[in-house]
């Protein structure tokens, strides 16, 4: 069995507001939770609040399902319209 994360760091579009910024988060995590059957959590940047960090975290059986299946996540948030993806890094735990 092999459980990985992949963090994702984001640079939103400029906000209005700190509830725009959660609603096109929570937009961003439900569908990616949805689309690939993965938990999905953020963590606010402490620099910049146009930043965010997403943790994402799947487990499977074979090691290589599991890293494709992350892989997969991070092309899906790199094509978001309103997210620049700045960094990914996968882990393996």
């Amino acid at each position: 069995m092999t459980v990985a994360t992949l963090r994702l760091e984001l640079r939103i579009d400029p906000c209005p507001s700190p509830g725009e910024k959660r609603r096109r988060m929570r937009a961003i995590m439900d569908k990616l939770h949805r689309h690939f059957n993965v938990s999905v959590a953020e963590a606010d940047h402490a620099g910049d609040p146009a930043q965010s960090i997403v943790i994402v975290a799947a487990v499977g059986r074979p090691r290589r399902e599991v890293r494709e299946t992350l892989e997969q996540v991070a092309d899906a948030v790199a094509a978001y319209p309103r997210a620049e993806l700045l960094s990914q890094a996968i882990h393996e735990v």
